[in-house]
């Protein structure tokens, strides 16, 4: 299921270069260029027990990622320092939003969508950026909450994405697809990063330089298709290492295969 040495060490960390293969819908077919990615709940500039920080810890434990996803509120929120830190490296930024707001009505996801283009303004994120809005597994969800927060980031200038568990037997899956019948026209405009799924040998692995997948097979909910998802996570809690404070840190391995999603929804 997994390739050893599949990555050049020498992959270009320029995502206009890169290229994705046309998939097909009978049979998913091995792609020759994925682009890596990660994303973590701890800065990028954080200095770890090893003296290096967390940025130089993904690079050595994987190769250069293209991009950087990280949380724009909460603790260890993404802030204009590190934003320059990871602008310095080279990597793009994919923006995240993990909020427990009651996910249950229209009016409550475009109440949100408003708090979260205070927070984009506030950050300098450019009008256009994908912002991934993190959906739980067990949150209560409601079709009318996806389309109010998709609405309304649209009406500010963004575009609106969601993180989430793509299994059918979540409830992403069945209330992104009503939206898809209902709202079409809103709902086509939103990404989808999938957290789903991650095999055993990617969960907490410690050899990610390794080993990813051979082929592009997230889980994609019943009203898209797999080459319609923008970020698949397929391998979580990687690499834990404590930070000086000792403090223990970790990151999640994604990896995306349409470079443009990189090059026009990131910053």
């Amino acid at each position: 299921m997994a390739c050893r040495n599949a990555y050049r060490r020498r992959q270009s960390n320029n995502p206009a270069r890169a290229q994705s293969r046309p998939q097909s819908a009978a049979r998913v077919k091995p792609v020759e260029r994925l682009l890596f990615g990660a994303d973590s709940n701890v800065r990028a500039d954080i200095l770890l027990q090893n003296n290096i920080d967390h940025f130089e810890w993904i690079v050595r434990n994987k190769i250069y990622p293209n991009f950087l996803g990280r949380n724009i509120v909460g603790e260890n929120a993404l802030t204009k320092q590190e934003i320059n830190f990871i602008h310095s490296k080279g990597c793009k930024i994919a923006p995240i939003c993990s909020d427990n707001t009651p996910k249950n009505s229209e009016e409550a996801g475009a109440v949100l969508a408003k708090k979260i283009n205070v927070t984009a303004f506030e950050l300098g994120i450019p009008k256009g950026t994908a912002i991934f809005l993190e959906i739980r597994e067990n949150e209560e969800l409601t079709r009318g909450f996806l389309k109010g927060f998709a609405a309304s980031l649209i009406e500010e200038g963004y575009t609106p994405a969601f993180k989430a568990n793509t299994d059918a037997k979540y409830i992403f899956d069945r209330q992104f697809c009503r939206g898809m019948m209902t709202d079409r026209d809103i709902f086509e405009k939103c990404l989808i990063w999938a957290v789903s799924p991650t095999a055993k040998e990617y969960d907490s692995m410690t050899t990610s330089h390794l080993i990813h997948p051979d082929n592009w097979k997230p889980f994609a909910p019943s009203c898209i298709k797999r080459k319609d998802i923008a970020i698949w996570q397929y391998g979580k809690n990687c690499h834990a290492i404590d930070t000086d404070d000792g403090e223990e840190t970790k990151f999640n391995l994604d990896l995306v295969i349409n470079a443009q999603i990189i090059v026009e929804k990131m910053f």
